[in-house]
């Protein structure tokens, strides 16, 4: 079946398929709780400015675990292109987490990476070592995701949607599935329009940003 597909939008079928994966690693690697990762349309305005830069998601974990597991948190920062490659490099400030309502983190810097190296460390299975599986998690889940301003763009200017959820599904590694609307809980049969163009960190990675320090983590 042939589908009108918006540019960087995931057919419905590979979609699904790329959440039941995630599933599917629940059982051996993916041990954490996911709360709805929500995007404002307001921070994406602060994030692009008039550049139009694209906006970075850092993956972190809360000091704090449910019900047995650790709790994903997210971050979003700006990105600009530097010179004519494709370098993107990260501005300090500001720095969103990305809960139901965005919250600016900027005079919070030093819990922010704190949160983030705290994933860092679950990524390189420092965490929970007498999990046989925990070490293959820095080949599946990426540090952070940059994210392409045309799926953003549809969602917020063409759609004029107030917010978007950022989820995830595997495909070989992780991928970032955004979709123009939030729900709390998500069937995998849902994904009548979700976009990826995401490129996840690594390889598309800002090694001089402070969001990006390996510091006390092994890899």
């Amino acid at each position: 079946m042939n589908l009108n597909l918006k540019r960087d939008q995931v057919p419905p079928e590979q979609a699904e398929n790329w959440v039941l994966n995630i599933s599917e690693e629940e059982n051996l690697t993916f041990n954490l709780q996911t709360p709805p990762i929500v995007l404002q349309k307001n921070t994406y305005k602060i994030l692009a400015g008039e550049n139009e830069n694209r906006v970075r998601i850092y993956l972190g974990l809360e000091p704090e675990m449910k019900e047995g597991k650790h709790v994903l948190c997210a971050y979003a920062v700006s990105a600009f292109l530097m010179g004519s490659g494709d370098v993107f490099r990260d501005y300090e400030n500001p720095v969103f987490k990305l809960e139901k309502e965005n919250i600016n983190c900027s005079p919070k810097t030093a819990q922010v990476l704190e949160n983030i190296r705290r994933y860092r460390k679950w990524r390189a299975g420092n965490l929970n070592a007498d999990n046989p599986w925990a070490r293959f998690r820095k080949y599946i889940y990426p540090k952070a995701f940059l994210i392409s301003k045309y799926e953003l763009h549809e969602i917020f200017i063409m759609q004029n949607k107030e917010e978007a959820q950022i989820s995830f599904g595997i495909a070989k590694t992780m991928n970032a599935l955004i979709y123009p609307n939030v729900k709390e809980n998500r069937a995998a049969k849902d994904q009548a329009m979700v976009f990826d163009f995401s490129q996840p960190c690594p390889p598309v990675c800002d090694e001089s940003s402070i969001f990006n320090s390996e510091e006390n983590v092994s890899d």
